[in-house]
């Protein structure tokens, strides 16, 4: 009986060894490895974009200092200055939501260092730039040189039926439905050159919704992911220029809506984006996504 146990043990741990030990494959022609989808490289830029060109410090006192202190930095196309650091680019990288990622090299005491910096549009027009000594904001010490460059600087703010779209300069960006709401926040007040009151609605259908509201565009949340918009006033349009205040006759020129009665009045809809007439047949709202609008 104890020789007949002892067998049995050591089948069972040959057993427990089998199927730990790594099991060999033979790929022939047809049995192909299947590998993940690559990751997206990040856009490469030639230069930093003109938004960001220009002198920054702490705060307007440091700004008008005559000797300037060691947070002052002058960016330039292709070089950053801060404080009496000179850092020629190495690389120029699109970050998301309109932010660039700037790889520089330096010499410090005799040894060459490469250092990443982001630059990104904070509130009220100042520049959030991120380094080894973390985060810091920084207000424009100049305006931008030439109508071109002011232009560049500015972050046009688009409706859309899944989200919110960006233009900068030549270039726009899509901010759908489902991006984080820190993203959609900076990206935002970037463009209204404002902050926004902070709200929560915990009466709405489908679940408490966090409710940004800016002057002309409110903007809703739900678990940390944008979800919806309402717009407010005249002022932004979709691509196409539909907006609070467009004449019926120009919003069915460039989207198909149909008007039906409802609760809310004369209510249309194209694929995502709902909106109201008034009596005299403008657009009296607009949204897209969740908004909690009581029917």
């Amino acid at each position: 009986m104890r020789r007949w146990t002892t067998v049995m043990l050591a089948m069972l741990a040959g057993c427990s060894q089998g199927d730990d030990a790594p099991t060999s494959v033979n790929l022939t022609q047809s049995d192909e490895p299947v590998l993940p989808s690559p990751t997206p490289t990040p856009e490469a830029l030639v230069t930093i974009p003109t938004r960001f060109v220009g002198t920054w410090d702490s705060d307007g006192t440091a700004c008008a200092a005559t000797t300037p202190g060691a947070n002052r930095t002058v960016i330039a196309a292709n070089a950053l200055r801060i404080g009496d650091r000179d850092l020629p680019t190495r690389a120029i990288t699109a970050a998301e939501a309109g932010a660039v990622d700037v790889d520089v090299i330096g010499d410090r005491s005799g040894i060459t260092e490469q250092r990443r910096y982001r630059l990104a549009l904070g509130s009220g027009g100042s520049l959030e730039l991120t380094g080894v000594d973390g985060p810091a904001r920084l207000v424009r010490c100049d305006a931008p040189a030439g109508a071109e460059a002011a232009a560049r600087n500015t972050i046009a703010l688009n409706l859309a039926p899944d989200g919110l779209q960006t233009v900068a300069g030549a270039s726009s960006r899509a901010l759908s439905f489902g991006a984080p709401t820190d993203i959609v926040l900076r990206v935002v007040e970037a463009a209204t050159q404002t902050l926004p009151e902070r709200s929560r609605n915990a009466d709405c259908g489908e679940g408490p919704l966090d409710i940004a509201t800016y002057p002309r565009i409110a903007v809703y949340f739900r678990e940390g992911r944008f979800v919806g918009w309402s717009a407010r006033g005249r002022g932004l349009t979709t691509m196409g220029g539909v907006g609070i205040g467009s004449k019926r006759a120009d919003v069915e020129s460039v989207i198909d809506a149909p008007v039906e009665e409802t609760s809310l009045g004369r209510e249309f809809s194209s694929g995502g984006l709902s909106g109201l007439y008034d009596a005299k047949d403008n657009v009296s709202a607009l949204w897209a996504g969740s908004t909690c609008i009581a029917r």
